[in-house]
């Protein structure tokens, strides 16, 4: 099933096709190809790793070690429909809160120590395990359902994430895998009430209280120059890459302008939401220092 524009009032995503120019997406990858390369290269020694753990800022940040943040990215941030289609969603003079580069990294390139390592962890961003100079792009080898309230404490929902594709993603290529619909339950905390059905195309979602619903599952296949965006309450993630080639894409979280009084499609889509908007513990994956705990995946 598409999910048009349409239909984001009840499903929370919104995919807007293949409307980006090849070639510019071409283009912008080889920029980020002449300034880093996607290979075992990135990956810090086992050795270097323990002399000095480091399981905080080592990814992109607003404003800092932000590789998206140095480009013209104006073919995507100044595209009339996406221009178009947002301020219907969020209304006009909507912002930019944060952008970054994100890497699906072939698993073949990453050492065995590393996949031992990461081997239980639901959300399992690589970033603690690569160099500091290569750091500034955000490096993933799957990550479990998830809603993006995930590292957004008590943060009220009025923002999307928008994500374009820069590489040509088929089942291989660690798509994304959204459920539709699943906002309806409201913020819990993650890793969250999941079971993947014997289906293995819906999954079965509790609210950890009174409620559960059957939700199914969509994966986002596409060209490069493919976009799509969803709401925060959205429950996404990604299988592990099973291609030779990195999946490179561009996240943007973009936020209605809080001067804008007026009633927009998020709106009336956060008021189908039967549960809460925002979450004082939205993740419990992590320990003191940063450091990932041990979960099961729904995602494999």
């Amino acid at each position: 099933m598409h999910y048009p524009l349409e239909n984001f009032v009840e499903s929370g995503l919104c995919e807007l096709g293949k409307i980006l120019d090849g070639f510019d997406c071409n283009n912008l990858l080889k920029q980020i190809y002449s300034i880093h390369e996607v290979s075992s290269n990135i990956f810090l020694t086992e050795e270097e790793f323990r002399r000095n753990p480091q399981f905080t800022h080592k990814n992109p940040y607003m404003g800092e070690n932000n590789l998206a943040e140095k480009f013209d990215l104006s073919f995507i941030e100044k595209n009339p429909k996406i221009q178009n289609y947002l301020s219907k969603v969020l209304g006009p003079d909507y912002n930019i809160l944060f952008k970054k580069f994100i890497v699906g990294v072939p698993l073949e390139l990453i050492p065995d120590w590393i996949k031992t390592q990461t081997e239980n962890i639901s959300m399992t961003n690589l970033g603690p395990y690569i160099k500091p100079e290569f750091t500034d792009m955000t490096y993933f080898t799957g990550v479990d359902l998830h809603q993006d309230l995930v590292d957004h404490k008590n943060k009220i929902p009025y923002f999307v994430t928008l994500y374009v594709y820069l590489t040509d993603v088929n089942e291989d290529c660690s798509p994304l895998i959204l459920s539709p619909k699943s906002h309806i339950l409201g913020a819990t905390t993650f890793p969250h009430d999941i079971t993947l059905n014997e289906d293995k195309k819906s999954i079965t979602y509790s609210n950890r209280k009174d409620r559960s619903e059957k939700l199914q599952l969509k994966t986002l296949l596409g060209e490069k120059g493919c976009v799509s965006f969803w709401t925060p309450l959205i429950l996404h993630g990604t299988k592990p890459m099973r291609s030779n080639k990195p999946r490179i894409s561009l996240r943007y979280l973009i936020e209605k302008n809080p001067k804008n009084k007026g009633h927009f499609l998020l709106d009336e889509h956060n008021k189908h939401v039967e549960g809460h908007l925002s979450i004082p513990i939205p993740r419990i994956d992590i320990n003191k220092e940063g450091k990932f705990i041990k979960t099961k995946k729904v995602l494999r």
